[in-house]
């Protein structure tokens, strides 16, 4: 590799490079920031071991959603000017320095500075792991998110929605790895020690983030034939164009972190209506598989539809992927059997996350590839504020109307899928002039 750097003092490849080995890069680091979703896993062990409540447990993971949503929305204007490499390498020391503070947090609460009954100890070790876990760790995932795909998309103006539609599918599948194989493996090592385990994580991602970074490089360094300049690149858009890309993302968003915030005891009541004679354990594994199923939709979801959007138009592929799962939300109320339930759940979790496979291909179109990192991470916010609003009120509304939250949650997620719907369906037209060559 030549010492040569360029205007972001990132190295230059002697030769032409295989996009090939930074789109594997850039999935390895989204695979490893996925690890967010997979926060459940460690819930039960947190309250029973630290005595704390489903709130405070639940609280960490609400500001980790929200510091990736507007951490993106500072870094995205940052990814031309500072470049791919060195974007990616200040998210990885991020997202590993925040599992080294929480667990120091969970440390300190173990009975070094205290018994955990006693409040301050209990505040002290549970603000610390709030904000390592949480707005340090946020920070981290906001900014390699949106580094990641807006660098991807760049090594790939001819595959944008497949390229970006890979590296969006690897950040669903993080959860799936860590839930699944790393943390129980990593529990099991540190029989149970939660505070251990991070820093078994913390010391594990170090390494493999650091190893990928060295793959990635920015788009400019990219042959020059695979660059494809339209209209987009010099258009000027007036702010109705962010504010409904912002608002598609939000609803969608709505209706998916909505619904995941409620998907088990959806599934368990389906179950119990059909069949009273399960016991709590069956249906608690019911709910389990039903989140499961729903993870690998949300990331093969998140591959399709972007895929899709290559081959049938971006504007086309949202259409059919809103309009189909508000369909599916609007039937939910009167299905009553289990399979079809958790088949319409799924498919409704892969549209969701087919949302966020195609949305950077759409931004890069309207906006150009220069300009997308910055509206991406804009757009994103979207995300962040929805996560902050949908499970909380959808929460609420189980509290105060048991009976009737569910049939609500539903045509409260098919109300905003239909406004999404309606929103992109106007950004047609400003899109077929964007993608024109220049």
């Amino acid at each position: 590799m030549s010492k040569t750097s360029n205007l972001l003092n990132e190295p230059m490849p002697k030769k032409p490079l295989d996009r090939r080995i930074i789109l594997a890069a850039g999935v390895i680091l989204m695979v490893s920031l996925g690890a967010v979703y997979a926060w459940s896993f460690f819930i039960k062990p947190l309250r029973e071991t630290f005595l704390w409540s489903n709130m405070q447990v639940s609280a960490v993971f609400s500001l980790a959603v929200a510091g990736l949503g507007f951490a993106a929305l500072y870094t995205g204007p940052l990814v031309s000017k500072l470049g791919g490499r060195r974007l990616m390498k200040r998210a990885s020391v991020f997202f590993v320095v925040g599992y080294l503070i929480a667990a120091l947090g969970l440390y300190l609460g173990s009975g070094v500075v205290g018994s955990i009954e006693t409040p301050w100890v209990s505040w002290v070790s549970f603000i610390t792991l709030a904000l390592g876990y949480g707005v340090i760790g946020g920070i981290g995932l906001g900014t390699g998110y949106v580094t990641a795909v807006t660098t991807i998309a760049g090594w790939f103006p001819d595959k944008k929605g497949f390229a970006t539609g890979v590296i969006v599918m690897g950040f669903g599948l993080g959860a799936l790895f860590m839930s699944k194989v790393f943390a129980p493996i990593s529990m099991k090592l540190t029989s149970g020690n939660i505070a251990l385990t991070f820093l078994i994580i913390a010391g594990v991602y170090a390494v493999i983030m650091s190893l990928a970074c060295r793959f990635i490089y920015s788009p400019h360094v990219a042959n020059e034939a695979i660059k494809m300049p339209t209209v987009a690149e010099n258009y000027e858009h007036g702010m109705a164009v962010r504010v409904k890309l912002w608002m598609t993302c939000f609803l969608y968003s709505v209706a998916g972190l909505g619904i995941i915030s409620i998907m088990s005891p959806l599934m368990q009541k389906v179950l119990s209506d059909a069949n009273s004679t399960l016991s709590t354990a069956e249906l608690t594994a019911a709910g389990a598989t039903l989140i499961a199923a729903a993870s690998v939709g949300n990331s093969v979801g998140r591959l399709f539809w972007a895929w899709l959007s290559d081959h049938v138009g971006r504007i086309i592929a949202f259409i059919l992927l809103l309009s189909s799962s508000a369909i599916a939300f609007i039937v939910l109320p009167h299905i009553t059997s289990p399979l079809i339930f958790g088949i319409l759940i799924s498919y409704t979790i892969a549209s969701y996350g087919g949302g966020f496979g195609t949305i950077p291909s759409l931004i890069s179109d309207i906006y150009g590839p220069k300009r997308m990192s910055a509206i991406h991470g804009l757009v994103l916010s979207g995300w962040a504020s929805a996560g902050l609003l949908a499970p909380t009120f959808f929460g609420f509304m189980n509290d105060v109307i048991p009976q009737q939250a569910a049939t609500y949650a539903y045509y409260i997620c098919a109300g905003a899928l239909i406004l999404a719907t309606i929103l992109v369906i106007t950004l047609n037209r400003i899109h077929k002039e964007c993608i024109k060559p220049a």
